[in-house]
C-alpha cells in the first residue's frame, strides 16, 4: 500500500452503547475505526476532532491486523465487500450503515461538527455506485 490513509473524524462510535470513540480512517477501498480511550473521548466534549485540512497518514503505516485484534469495537471494513451503505444526516450525530456480503452489519456515529458525512459522500460514491443510498 503506497497511498494515504485520511484521518476523517476522531468522533466514531459503533452504535449506541458505545459511548468510546475512535478514529475513522478512509482509503481507497478500506474504513478503518481504531478505537481511543475514555480520557480522549471526554476532551472532545462536543466540539470538532480532525483539523482541516484533514491529518493523512501512509496507509502502510495502519498495522490493520494490530487495529483489528486490539479491541472488538474496532473495524476494518472493505468496500469491495459492502452490499449496500446508507449515509444519514442526523441532529447530532451523522451515521453510516453498512450491510456487508456475508450479511452482516457494521454501524459508524460520528459527530456532526466533524466532516465525515461530506467527505464520504464524495469518497463512496465512485466504488460503492448504487449501493450508496444518503438520507
Amino acid at each position: 500500500m503506497d497511498y494515504s490513509a485520511r484521518l476523517i473524524t476522531r468522533s466514531c462510535t459503533t452504535g449506541w452503547a458505545d459511548w468510546v470513540h475512535g478514529e475513522l480512517w478512509l482509503l481507497p477501498d478500506l474504513l478503518v475505526r481504531r478505537r481511543l480511550t475514555l480520557q480522549e473521548t471526554r476532551a472532545h466534549k462536543n466540539g470538532r476532532t480532525v483539523p482541516h485540512p484533514l491529518p493523512e497518514a501512509q496507509a502502510a503505516s495502519l498495522p490493520l491486523s494490530e487495529i483489528l485484534s486490539a479491541h472488538p469495537t474496532n473495524k476494518v471494513l472493505a468496500l469491495d465487500t459492502v452490499a449496500e451503505a446508507r449515509l444519514h444526516r442526523g441532529i447530532m450525530t451523522d451515521r453510516l450503515t453498512l450491510t456487508m456480503r456475508d450479511g452482516s452489519c457494521h454501524k459508524l456515529l460520528w459527530l456532526k461538527v466533524d466532516p465525515a458525512y461530506e467527505v464520504l459522500c464524495q469518497a463512496l460514491e465512485e466504488p460503492l455506485g448504487q449501493r450508496l443510498k444518503k438520507d
